[in-house]
């Protein structure tokens, strides 16, 4: 039984609002019938306590209204239909056991100095093994959270774990990147421990990120190479005027400039 169902109103303008607001529909009808109430009290019309009594019920219809119609709804449908709420997937049986065993290899193959591995469980030293190999390679760690507990083989709670801690510690700083009215970016994580800065530079990273420098330079990193290391089926000749002659094959081509 809703409060104020069983009071004796002093007035039947506020009976008559009871009963209005009880099949009032929509946020904008209640805010319509607040109006009224103390546009009332202001006149005489309702008293004190019959205004406080259908205020409080209008508060308590007020999360009902919401989503039955009106601005209000609309509203709140637009809301939720730009920040839509994130899904959890489910994996299968084999997808568990590869991420099972990614972690693992993640977290035993020393991604830091074993004075600073001894303070993170399995699951974080792996997230943490992630974030040295982007470091090892681009300078910092720009993914997403869901990318990096992807690739560490664990959920997204172990990934923010990892990084509160690691910042606990004073392992790392965390930017945030924030975008006014749109999503805001990624952060990025750089590490500022000269230890584990020391400890990444020197040894191999067991996490090589796909995407180191931009593809231009690989490819031209590609043409060097192929011109240094396959020169025998490759070579450059050089003819009478100073051009260069590109020849496919195991020596220069038999002229007769060549024979004599």
């Amino acid at each position: 039984m809703i409060a104020g169902a069983e009071r004796n109103f002093a007035s039947a303008e506020a009976s008559a609002l009871h009963d209005a607001i009880h099949a009032a529909v929509g946020a904008d009808a209640l805010d319509q019938f607040a109006r009224t109430i103390w546009h009332g009290f202001g006149a005489g019309a309702v008293s004190e306590d019959d205004a406080a009594t259908l205020q409080a019920l209008i508060d308590r219809r007020r999360p009902l209204a919401i989503g039955r119609g009106g601005v209000g709804a609309r509203a709140l449908g637009k809301f939720a239909s730009r920040f839509a709420p994130r899904q959890s997937r489910r994996l299968t049986d084999q997808q568990k056991q590869a991420a099972r065993e990614r972690r693992r290899s993640l977290a035993s193959s020393s991604p830091m100095p074993w004075g600073l591995c001894n303070k993170f469980s399995e699951s974080l030293r792996a997230v943490l093994a992630i974030i040295g190999g982007e470091v090892k390679y681009s300078g910092n760690c720009d993914l997403a959270i869901d990318h990096i507990g992807a690739l560490a083989g664990v959920c997204r709670s172990s990934v923010q774990a990892a990084i509160h801690e690691a910042r606990r510690l004073g392992l790392i700083r965390v930017t945030e990147r924030p975008q006014p009215g749109r999503k805001n970016l990624t952060n990025v994580i750089t590490v500022i421990s000269k230890e584990w800065l020391a400890w990444i530079k020197r040894g191999p990273a067991a996490h090589r990120p796909a995407r180191i420098g931009s593809k231009i330079s690989a490819v031209k990193k590609n043409l060097r190479r192929a011109a240094n290391f396959l020169s025998p089926t490759n070579n450059i000749f050089e003819k009478k005027n100073g051009e260069k002659e590109f020849w496919r094959g195991s020596g220069p081509p038999d002229t007769r400039t060549r024979r004599e």
